[in-house]
């Protein structure tokens, strides 16, 4: 909410009264504007993960899909949820919080899901439990986003795919 409407008609040239044609406030279009990209984010997921064959592909490709986010793809910015829920954390009584937990819950059930149907696969050892796993994995990578954001030093990526991979390595059966 710190973006004025007056930056919002310079960026986009599109004057207030066509804005507020389509938008009847600029939490509904900040909203609108939120969704839209968690959903291209969520596409670019999905479109990551679903032709891979097991569950250590699947991961890799979700850390893969990740990384991109360094690199503005499939969007400009990084991460939309998180860049919503740092801007937005100390706003009370906003509306908009409850979108970006709703955002990061599904982001959270996704990859969730994809560690739950690797235990139901034996794929992943008993132990691990696919929320506290997710949250894991989903923090690490968050940090590992806003370091590389403010160093601008690949080695971050590098560093974090190293230590994931580690991670992965105590979580998997050992194939014979």
């Amino acid at each position: 909410m710190t973006t004025s409407m007056n930056d919002i008609i310079k960026e986009t040239g599109i004057q207030k009264g066509g804005i507020y044609r389509h938008f009847k406030d600029k939490e509904q279009l900040m909203i609108e504007a939120f969704q839209f990209s968690v959903q291209i984010m969520h596409q670019h997921f999905v479109k990551m993960v679903e032709p891979c064959k097991d569950t250590k592909e699947k991961l890799n490709a979700f850390v893969e899909a990740f990384f991109d986010l360094s690199k503005n793809k499939p969007i400009v910015g990084g991460c939309p949820i998180f860049n919503a829920a740092t801007e937005m954390d100390d706003l009370e009584g906003n509306t908009f919080i409850d979108y970006i937990d709703q955002a990061m819950d599904n982001l959270k059930d996704f990859l969730s899901n994809i560690i739950h149907k690797g235990l139901q696969s034996n794929e992943l050892k008993e132990f691990v439990n696919p929320n506290e796993a997710s949250i894991f994995i989903i923090s690490i990578l968050e940090g590992a986003l806003v370091l590389y954001k403010l160093k601008k030093d690949e080695q971050i990526i590098t560093s974090i795919h190293h230590y994931l991979n580690h991670y992965f390595s105590t979580i998997f059966h050992e194939r014979q």
